[in-house]
């Protein structure tokens, strides 16, 4: 099988890339820049350019199988803060590649869509796929954009498609002085000897995952012989910042110093998905707990430390 996966040197694409590679496919990595965490492997193909390069884009669907399209630009803050170039830069060019994707004969596209963001303020945990989607902020609007849009394509032109809803996944690459990931963060401010920075009292709760069981989610969806589906990925299970500082604090053994600040609107309370649609048709579920996952991110920071 051949697999194309744009965005794939980010942190979430990078892991699933060395899933692909590992079970035999050849893979195809569409990325507009280097990462420096993740040197591309020798035995994937890279293409560096913008999504929405359709000439450089339809030169790289030649023979694949699958697409997994995880390109996103920006995150919650920044979509709200321009509107206009979050639109243009991520719906557009997804619109673009479904179209490409339809003439360069592909099998199947799996949409890394958001379960942190569709679905807004829950009305009950955990959440299934049913329930309402009312994102509450321009990031999420768009991701449930793109999936309306991915359906049409299925209806009017039989796109063969599987749609995915990520919860909070955390792992190595992400970068630890980034301003999205609250694990990856908050270990690296403990590196740094920083003070932890929560918006709000500390009670918002999220479901945390680790990064590899997304991998192998993605790579599930891929081979599923249900189409149009949606499948909720998640770690099953929901912490507050509170309880995830506490946990930062045993794996690292530093005191580290929280500073509380305004909450921020676009940040729902709760969010817990329930995983029962994934465990039942793709036979996947999470493997590695909160804790050991901790560890693991803990010991990939301390090792750039290392190598500074």
């Amino acid at each position: 099988m051949r697999a194309l996966v744009t965005g794939g040197l980010g942190f979430i694409g990078s892991h699933l890339v060395n899933a692909l590679l590992v079970e035999g496919w050849q893979v195809v990595i569409f990325d507009r820049a280097g990462n420096p965490f993740f040197p591309v492997p020798t035995q994937a193909r890279f293409v560096e350019a913008e999504l929405g390069n359709r000439g450089a884009l339809s030169h790289a669907l030649k023979g694949v199988d699958v697409v997994f399209h995880l390109a996103w630009s920006g995150e919650n803050l920044a979509s709200t803060q321009d509107l206009r170039a979050h639109v243009e830069c991520n719906l557009l060019s997804s619109l673009s590649l479904f179209e490409l994707c339809e003439k360069a004969g592909v099998r199947r596209l799996v949409f890394f869509s958001s379960g942190g963001t569709v679905y807004g303020k829950a009305d009950h945990v955990p959440i299934a796929e049913d329930h309402p989607r009312n994102p509450i902020s321009p990031y999420g609007l768009t991701k449930l954009t793109v999936e309306r849009f991915l359906e049409f394509h299925g209806s009017q032109f039989g796109m063969d498609s599987v749609i995915v809803r990520p919860s909070v996944p955390y792992g190595e690459r992400q970068n630890p002085n980034g301003v999205q990931g609250a694990v990856s963060v908050f270990l690296g401010k403990a590196m740094c000897g920083e003070p932890i920075v929560i918006w709000g009292d500390g009670t918002v709760v999220r479901d945390y995952f680790y990064v590899g069981d997304l991998a192998q989610a993605c790579i599930a969806a891929a081979q599923t012989s249900a189409r149009g589906e949606v499948f909720n990925i998640g770690g099953g299970m929901g912490i507050s910042l509170n309880q995830l500082v506490e946990m930062v604090r045993g794996v690292t053994g530093i005191d580290v110093e929280v500073v509380y600040q305004a909450a921020r609107s676009f940040d729902v309370p709760e969010l817990v998905l329930d995983i029962r649609k994934a465990e039942e048709i793709l036979a996947w579920k999470p493997v590695v707990g909160l804790e050991e996952g901790l560890e693991r991110t803990w010991e990939w920071i301390q090792s750039l430390q290392r190598l500074a």
